[in-house]
């Protein structure tokens, strides 16, 4: 009899302290996503004197922070002022059990680009799926198809892994379906939110 994932992923921790990270891992192998990712295994690709390649978020949350409070001030305006608070030990574990993988843009050193694909096992088919959490280029940076250089360095990477499906937003503030329209993509849903002032409770 075949042992469920999840009860599998518990039994292997039998007797551990169940921390956040933990915790982390044990989701990602529930999700069933590829273990042991190696960014170096990537190599790396030079575009018009930029170097773009695959990073461990481990080693450069601080860098990578500037960036992310940057993308937050031009995308996140709908959030009605909510402060970004990255979890980045969770992004860490997700990472070390091999559901992320960090891809960065630099020049000279400088980190002035980056995009976040998490990996997992669809539940509706069980096929492997990269679903972008973040995609950013310093606006001193952008032009010079920078961008697309970027996303054809990732994809490349996540089909060498395995992955046939990756998906992509695009916030109606900067209107990136006209440039994945361009290399292939397809538009398949629309998403929605909706913030309310005060939490509620759902009776």
């Amino acid at each position: 009899m075949q042992i469920p994932p999840l009860r599998r992923a518990l039994g292997a921790h039998i007797g551990q302290v169940l921390t956040p990270e933990l915790a982390c891992a044990i989701e990602v192998a529930v999700a069933g996503v590829a273990s042991q990712i190696c960014p170096a295994d990537f190599g790396q690709t030079e575009h018009a004197g930029y170097t773009i390649q695959a990073e461990r978020m481990a080693d450069i949350t601080q860098e990578l922070h500037a960036l992310h409070e940057a993308h937050w001030l031009e995308t996140e305006k709908y959030r009605h002022g909510l402060k970004l608070n990255p979890d980045y030990a969770r992004y860490c574990a997700i990472e070390a059990a091999g559901g992320l993988i960090q891809f960065t843009v630099r020049k000279d050193g400088e980190l002035v680009g980056n995009m976040r694909m998490f990996l997992a096992n669809s539940l509706h088919t069980q096929t492997p799926v990269a679903t972008e959490d973040t995609i950013f280029i310093a606006p001193a940076h952008r032009g010079g198809f920078l961008v697309m250089a970027l996303l054809r360095f990732a994809e490349s990477a996540l089909l060498s892994i395995g992955v046939h499906e990756i998906r992509s937003n695009s916030k109606l503030v900067n209107r990136a379906d006209v440039l994945l329209r361009r290399i292939g993509y397809e538009p398949f849903a629309i998403q929605m939110v909706k913030f309310y002032k005060e939490p509620h409770h759902v009776r």
